[in-house]
Protein backbone atom coordinates (compact mmCIF):
# COMPACT_ATOMS: atom_id res chain seq x y z
CA UNK A 1 0.00 0.00 0.00
CA UNK A 2 1.30 3.47 -0.90
CA UNK A 3 2.29 5.74 1.97
CA UNK A 4 -0.16 8.62 2.37
CA UNK A 5 1.38 12.08 2.31
CA UNK A 6 0.96 14.73 4.98
CA UNK A 7 -1.28 16.58 2.52
CA UNK A 8 -3.52 13.53 2.22
CA UNK A 9 -3.99 13.43 5.99
CA UNK A 10 -4.50 17.18 6.42
CA UNK A 11 -7.02 17.21 3.55
CA UNK A 12 -9.39 15.17 5.75
CA UNK A 13 -9.70 17.97 8.33
CA UNK A 14 -13.08 19.77 8.06
CA UNK A 15 -13.06 23.48 7.21
CA UNK A 16 -14.80 25.44 10.00
CA UNK A 17 -15.88 28.22 7.60
CA UNK A 18 -18.98 28.61 5.49
CA UNK A 19 -18.24 27.73 1.89
CA UNK A 20 -19.40 31.09 0.56
CA UNK A 21 -16.63 33.64 0.16
CA UNK A 22 -13.67 31.36 0.84
CA UNK A 23 -10.55 32.58 -0.97
CA UNK A 24 -7.88 30.33 0.59
CA UNK A 25 -8.59 26.64 1.10
CA UNK A 26 -7.87 25.05 4.47
CA UNK A 27 -5.22 22.61 3.18
CA UNK A 28 -2.71 25.24 1.97
CA UNK A 29 -3.23 27.24 5.17
CA UNK A 30 -2.30 24.19 7.26
CA UNK A 31 0.63 23.28 5.00
CA UNK A 32 1.98 26.84 5.11
CA UNK A 33 1.66 26.90 8.91
CA UNK A 34 3.41 23.53 9.22
CA UNK A 35 6.27 24.59 6.92
CA UNK A 36 6.70 27.92 8.71
CA UNK A 37 6.83 26.25 12.13
CA UNK A 38 9.46 23.84 10.76
CA UNK A 39 11.44 26.98 9.88
CA UNK A 40 11.15 28.23 13.46
CA UNK A 41 8.04 30.43 13.30
CA UNK A 42 6.66 31.02 16.82
CA UNK A 43 3.61 33.17 16.14
CA UNK A 44 0.89 33.93 13.59
CA UNK A 45 2.86 37.00 12.54
CA UNK A 46 5.98 34.91 11.90
CA UNK A 47 3.97 32.36 9.89
CA UNK A 48 2.48 35.19 7.80
CA UNK A 49 5.91 36.70 7.19
CA UNK A 50 7.34 33.33 6.13
CA UNK A 51 4.46 32.86 3.69
CA UNK A 52 4.80 36.42 2.33
CA UNK A 53 8.50 35.81 1.59
CA UNK A 54 7.93 32.41 -0.01
CA UNK A 55 8.79 32.30 -3.73
CA UNK A 56 6.26 31.22 -6.32
CA UNK A 57 7.51 27.66 -6.74
CA UNK A 58 7.24 27.10 -2.96
CA UNK A 59 3.68 28.45 -2.86
CA UNK A 60 2.81 26.18 -5.77
CA UNK A 61 4.11 23.13 -3.86
CA UNK A 62 2.02 24.23 -0.86
CA UNK A 63 -1.14 24.30 -3.03
CA UNK A 64 -1.62 28.04 -2.52
CA UNK A 65 -4.37 29.89 -4.41
CA UNK A 66 -3.49 31.14 -7.86
CA UNK A 67 -4.89 34.60 -8.57
CA UNK A 68 -6.08 34.65 -12.21
CA UNK A 69 -5.88 38.45 -12.37
CA UNK A 70 -2.32 38.66 -11.13
CA UNK A 71 -1.36 35.35 -12.75
CA UNK A 72 0.59 34.31 -9.65
CA UNK A 73 0.22 32.29 -6.47
CA UNK A 74 -0.97 34.27 -3.47
CA UNK A 75 -0.30 33.39 0.17
CA UNK A 76 -2.95 33.97 2.86
CA UNK A 77 -2.31 36.97 5.08
CA UNK A 78 -1.60 36.92 8.78
CA UNK A 79 -5.19 37.76 9.72
CA UNK A 80 -6.53 34.85 7.65
CA UNK A 81 -4.02 32.45 9.17
CA UNK A 82 -4.91 33.67 12.66
CA UNK A 83 -8.68 33.31 12.21
CA UNK A 84 -8.46 29.82 10.74
CA UNK A 85 -5.94 28.41 13.23
CA UNK A 86 -8.10 29.70 16.07
CA UNK A 87 -11.17 27.88 14.73
CA UNK A 88 -9.94 24.68 13.10
CA UNK A 89 -10.65 21.37 14.84
CA UNK A 90 -7.49 20.85 16.94
CA UNK A 91 -8.34 17.20 17.61
CA UNK A 92 -8.49 16.55 13.86
CA UNK A 93 -5.18 18.37 13.33
CA UNK A 94 -3.45 16.28 16.01
CA UNK A 95 -4.97 13.08 14.62
CA UNK A 96 -3.79 13.88 11.09
CA UNK A 97 -0.26 14.80 12.16
CA UNK A 98 0.22 11.80 14.44
CA UNK A 99 -1.29 9.36 11.94
CA UNK A 100 1.19 10.57 9.31
CA UNK A 101 4.12 10.31 11.74
CA UNK A 102 3.11 6.78 12.73
CA UNK A 103 2.80 5.71 9.10
CA UNK A 104 6.18 7.23 8.34
CA UNK A 105 7.80 5.37 11.24
CA UNK A 106 6.14 2.13 10.14
CA UNK A 107 7.49 2.69 6.64
CA UNK A 108 11.00 3.34 7.97
CA UNK A 109 10.84 0.20 10.09
CA UNK A 110 10.76 -1.92 6.94
CA UNK A 111 14.41 -0.95 6.33
CA UNK A 112 15.53 0.00 9.85
CA UNK A 113 14.59 -2.43 12.60
CA UNK A 114 15.06 0.17 15.33
CA UNK A 115 12.63 2.68 13.81
CA UNK A 116 9.54 1.02 15.24
CA UNK A 117 8.53 2.32 18.66
CA UNK A 118 10.04 0.08 21.34
CA UNK A 119 9.56 2.31 24.37
CA UNK A 120 6.90 5.00 24.81
CA UNK A 121 6.82 7.65 27.52
CA UNK A 122 3.49 9.21 28.52
CA UNK A 123 3.47 12.62 30.18
CA UNK A 124 1.40 15.79 30.27
CA UNK A 125 2.10 19.53 30.08
CA UNK A 126 -0.05 22.54 30.89
CA UNK A 127 0.44 25.39 28.42
CA UNK A 128 1.21 28.40 30.57
CA UNK A 129 -0.93 31.49 30.05
CA UNK A 130 -3.73 29.69 28.22
CA UNK A 131 -7.35 29.61 29.36
CA UNK A 132 -10.32 27.62 28.19
CA UNK A 133 -13.49 29.35 26.97
CA UNK A 134 -15.41 27.91 29.95
CA UNK A 135 -12.83 29.20 32.42
CA UNK A 136 -11.93 25.69 33.63
CA UNK A 137 -8.19 26.28 33.55
CA UNK A 138 -5.33 26.18 31.08
CA UNK A 139 -4.90 23.87 28.10
CA UNK A 140 -3.34 20.62 29.34
CA UNK A 141 -1.96 18.23 26.72
CA UNK A 142 -1.05 14.58 27.28
CA UNK A 143 1.51 13.17 24.85
CA UNK A 144 2.88 9.73 23.93
CA UNK A 145 6.54 10.05 22.98
CA UNK A 146 8.60 7.44 21.12
CA UNK A 147 11.83 7.42 23.09
CA UNK A 148 13.93 5.75 20.40
CA UNK A 149 13.24 8.22 17.58
CA UNK A 150 12.20 11.27 19.60
CA UNK A 151 8.87 11.64 17.81
CA UNK A 152 5.36 12.33 19.09
CA UNK A 153 2.99 9.45 18.32
CA UNK A 154 -0.21 10.84 19.85
CA UNK A 155 -1.49 13.87 21.74
CA UNK A 156 -4.73 14.41 23.62
CA UNK A 157 -6.31 17.43 25.26
CA UNK A 158 -7.24 16.73 28.88
CA UNK A 159 -10.43 18.72 29.55
CA UNK A 160 -10.44 21.23 32.37
CA UNK A 161 -10.97 19.76 35.85
CA UNK A 162 -10.36 16.26 34.43
CA UNK A 163 -7.43 13.99 35.28
CA UNK A 164 -4.70 12.68 33.00
CA UNK A 165 -5.55 9.21 34.30
CA UNK A 166 -8.86 9.13 32.42
CA UNK A 167 -7.11 9.95 29.12
CA UNK A 168 -4.28 7.43 29.36
CA UNK A 169 -6.09 4.65 27.50
CA UNK A 170 -7.81 6.88 24.89
CA UNK A 171 -4.40 8.37 24.06
CA UNK A 172 -2.70 4.99 23.62
CA UNK A 173 -5.67 3.50 21.72
CA UNK A 174 -4.25 5.27 18.65
CA UNK A 175 -0.90 3.43 18.78
CA UNK A 176 0.19 -0.16 18.12
CA UNK A 177 1.54 -1.21 21.52
CA UNK A 178 2.49 -4.81 20.73
CA UNK A 179 5.79 -5.57 22.47
CA UNK A 180 6.27 -1.97 23.62
CA UNK A 181 7.51 -0.79 27.04
CA UNK A 182 5.32 2.04 28.37
CA UNK A 183 6.61 4.33 31.09
CA UNK A 184 4.67 6.97 32.99
CA UNK A 185 4.95 8.91 36.23
CA UNK A 186 3.44 7.72 39.50
CA UNK A 187 0.08 9.34 38.75
CA UNK A 188 -0.59 6.59 36.19
CA UNK A 189 0.35 3.67 38.44
CA UNK A 190 -3.13 2.16 38.54
CA UNK A 191 -4.42 -1.38 38.22
CA UNK A 192 -6.65 -0.30 35.33
CA UNK A 193 -3.68 0.96 33.35
CA UNK A 194 -1.69 -2.21 34.05
CA UNK A 195 -4.55 -4.40 32.82
CA UNK A 196 -5.08 -2.20 29.77
CA UNK A 197 -1.42 -2.39 28.72
CA UNK A 198 -1.35 -6.17 29.25
CA UNK A 199 -4.43 -6.57 27.04
CA UNK A 200 -2.76 -4.45 24.35
CA UNK A 201 0.36 -6.63 24.42
CA UNK A 202 2.54 -4.00 26.09
CA UNK A 203 4.68 -4.03 29.24
CA UNK A 204 4.86 -1.30 31.84
CA UNK A 205 7.45 0.26 34.13
CA UNK A 206 5.65 2.30 36.81
CA UNK A 207 6.96 4.23 39.79
CA UNK A 208 5.10 3.82 43.08
CA UNK A 209 4.76 6.72 45.50
CA UNK A 210 2.59 7.68 48.43
CA UNK A 211 -0.54 8.04 46.31
CA UNK A 212 -0.58 4.20 46.20
CA UNK A 213 -0.36 3.80 49.96
CA UNK A 214 -0.66 0.03 50.49
CA UNK A 215 1.55 -0.84 47.51
CA UNK A 216 4.15 1.74 48.50
CA UNK A 217 4.32 0.52 52.09
CA UNK A 218 4.67 -3.07 50.89
CA UNK A 219 7.58 -2.18 48.61
CA UNK A 220 9.32 -0.37 51.44
CA UNK A 221 9.37 -3.59 53.47
CA UNK A 222 10.71 -5.89 50.74
CA UNK A 223 14.01 -7.68 51.63
CA UNK A 224 16.16 -5.31 49.60
CA UNK A 225 19.32 -6.45 51.35
CA UNK A 226 18.91 -9.75 49.49
CA UNK A 227 18.95 -7.99 46.10
CA UNK A 228 22.25 -7.46 44.32
CA UNK A 229 22.86 -3.74 43.65
CA UNK A 230 23.75 -2.54 40.16
CA UNK A 231 25.53 0.80 39.82
CA UNK A 232 25.87 3.41 37.08
CA UNK A 233 27.59 6.80 37.13
CA UNK A 234 27.30 9.80 34.84
CA UNK A 235 28.99 13.17 34.82
CA UNK A 236 27.74 16.12 32.80
CA UNK A 237 25.84 19.40 32.84
CA UNK A 238 27.62 20.43 36.03
CA UNK A 239 26.72 17.41 38.11
CA UNK A 240 27.82 13.90 38.96
CA UNK A 241 25.05 11.31 39.34
CA UNK A 242 25.40 7.87 40.91
CA UNK A 243 22.44 5.48 40.58
CA UNK A 244 21.89 2.14 42.27
CA UNK A 245 19.07 -0.20 41.27
CA UNK A 246 17.98 -3.37 43.06
CA UNK A 247 15.44 -5.76 41.58
CA UNK A 248 13.46 -8.58 43.18
CA UNK A 249 10.94 -11.03 41.71
CA UNK A 250 7.35 -10.06 42.45
CA UNK A 251 6.33 -11.76 45.72
CA UNK A 252 3.56 -14.33 45.61
CA UNK A 253 1.56 -12.28 48.11
CA UNK A 254 1.59 -8.69 49.25
CA UNK A 255 2.00 -6.80 45.97
CA UNK A 256 -1.58 -6.43 44.81
CA UNK A 257 -0.89 -5.07 41.36
CA UNK A 258 -1.84 -6.80 38.09
CA UNK A 259 0.74 -8.61 35.98
CA UNK A 260 3.72 -7.56 38.10
CA UNK A 261 6.83 -9.58 37.22
CA UNK A 262 9.44 -7.66 39.21
CA UNK A 263 9.70 -4.91 41.80
CA UNK A 264 12.61 -2.49 42.05
CA UNK A 265 14.25 0.16 44.19
CA UNK A 266 16.32 2.92 42.59
CA UNK A 267 18.54 5.25 44.63
CA UNK A 268 19.98 8.44 43.12
CA UNK A 269 22.86 10.42 44.59
CA UNK A 270 23.55 13.66 42.72
CA UNK A 271 26.43 16.03 43.48
CA UNK A 272 26.17 19.41 41.80
CA UNK A 273 29.11 21.59 40.79
CA UNK A 274 28.47 24.01 43.65
CA UNK A 275 28.66 21.20 46.18
CA UNK A 276 24.94 20.77 46.69
CA UNK A 277 23.95 17.12 47.17
CA UNK A 278 20.56 15.60 46.32
CA UNK A 279 19.51 12.10 47.36
CA UNK A 280 16.36 10.29 46.31
CA UNK A 281 15.04 6.74 46.52
CA UNK A 282 12.09 5.56 44.45
CA UNK A 283 10.29 2.23 44.20
CA UNK A 284 8.37 0.70 41.35
CA UNK A 285 6.74 -2.26 39.68
CA UNK A 286 7.11 -3.69 36.20
CA UNK A 287 5.54 -6.40 34.10
CA UNK A 288 8.83 -6.77 32.23
CA UNK A 289 11.47 -9.41 32.87
CA UNK A 290 14.25 -7.10 31.66
CA UNK A 291 17.56 -7.17 33.58
CA UNK A 292 18.24 -4.46 36.20
CA UNK A 293 20.42 -2.23 34.04
CA UNK A 294 17.81 -2.11 31.29
CA UNK A 295 15.08 -1.26 33.80
CA UNK A 296 17.28 1.54 35.12
CA UNK A 297 17.63 2.88 31.59
CA UNK A 298 13.86 2.78 31.06
CA UNK A 299 13.32 4.78 34.23
CA UNK A 300 15.96 7.35 33.34
CA UNK A 301 14.97 7.65 29.68
CA UNK A 302 11.33 8.26 30.62
CA UNK A 303 12.21 11.85 31.43
CA UNK A 304 13.40 12.30 27.87
CA UNK A 305 9.88 13.47 27.10
CA UNK A 306 10.60 16.46 29.36
CA UNK A 307 14.05 17.19 27.94
CA UNK A 308 13.45 16.33 24.29
CA UNK A 309 9.88 17.56 23.83
CA UNK A 310 8.44 19.86 26.49
CA UNK A 311 11.74 21.65 27.15
CA UNK A 312 12.38 22.07 23.41
CA UNK A 313 8.92 23.55 22.88
CA UNK A 314 9.52 25.97 25.73
CA UNK A 315 13.06 27.03 24.76
CA UNK A 316 13.23 26.75 20.96
CA UNK A 317 9.65 27.92 20.40
CA UNK A 318 9.03 30.02 23.52
CA UNK A 319 5.79 28.13 24.15
CA UNK A 320 5.30 29.26 27.75
CA UNK A 321 5.72 32.90 26.71
CA UNK A 322 3.53 32.54 23.60
CA UNK A 323 0.72 35.02 23.04
CA UNK A 324 -1.24 32.40 21.08
CA UNK A 325 -4.05 31.86 23.59
CA UNK A 326 -7.41 32.11 21.80
CA UNK A 327 -9.69 29.31 20.62
CA UNK A 328 -8.11 26.07 19.45
CA UNK A 329 -4.89 27.81 18.40
CA UNK A 330 -2.76 26.83 21.46
CA UNK A 331 -3.28 23.13 20.82
CA UNK A 332 -2.94 23.52 17.05
CA UNK A 333 0.38 25.32 17.46
CA UNK A 334 1.56 22.67 19.96
CA UNK A 335 0.68 19.99 17.40
CA UNK A 336 2.63 21.82 14.68
CA UNK A 337 5.62 22.14 17.01
CA UNK A 338 5.43 18.41 17.74
CA UNK A 339 5.41 17.80 13.99
CA UNK A 340 8.44 20.02 13.41
CA UNK A 341 10.44 18.48 16.25
CA UNK A 342 9.57 14.97 15.06
CA UNK A 343 10.51 15.48 11.39
CA UNK A 344 13.75 17.20 12.36
CA UNK A 345 14.68 14.22 14.52
CA UNK A 346 13.76 11.77 11.75
CA UNK A 347 16.00 13.80 9.42
CA UNK A 348 18.92 13.31 11.80
CA UNK A 349 18.96 16.65 13.66
CA UNK A 350 19.90 15.90 17.26
CA UNK A 351 20.01 19.62 18.07
CA UNK A 352 16.56 21.03 17.30
CA UNK A 353 17.64 24.68 17.57
CA UNK A 354 20.34 24.07 14.97
CA UNK A 355 17.86 22.14 12.82
CA UNK A 356 15.41 25.05 12.88
CA UNK A 357 18.14 27.48 11.83
CA UNK A 358 19.09 25.13 9.01
CA UNK A 359 15.48 24.90 7.82
CA UNK A 360 15.01 28.67 8.04
CA UNK A 361 17.80 29.42 5.56
CA UNK A 362 15.94 27.96 2.58
CA UNK A 363 12.19 27.93 1.97
CA UNK A 364 12.49 24.52 0.31
CA UNK A 365 14.02 22.78 3.34
CA UNK A 366 10.86 22.67 5.51
CA UNK A 367 8.98 21.18 2.57
CA UNK A 368 11.62 18.46 2.24
CA UNK A 369 11.27 17.69 5.95
CA UNK A 370 7.50 17.35 5.52
CA UNK A 371 7.76 15.22 2.39
CA UNK A 372 5.98 17.83 0.24
CA UNK A 373 7.08 17.31 -3.36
Amino acid sequence: MDLLSLSDHLALIPDPRERRGIRHRLLPILLIAAAAVCAGARSFTAIGEWAADAPQHILARLAARRDPCLDRFVAPGESTLRRILQRVDAEAVDAAICAWLQERLAHLSQNQAHSRAEAIAVDGKTMRGTTRPDGSGGVHLLAAFDRSTGTVLAQADVPGKASEVAWFAPLLDRIDLTGVIVTADALHTTAEHARYLHQRGARYVFLVKGNRGYLHRNLLTRPWTDAQPHHTCDTGHGRHEHRTIQVLPAPVSGVRFPHTAQVFRLARHVTHAGGRVHRETVHGVTSSADPPMLLARHIRDHWGIENRLHWVRDVSYGEDASRVRVGTAPRVMAGLRNLAISVLRLAGHANIAAGLRHAARDHARPLTLLGIT
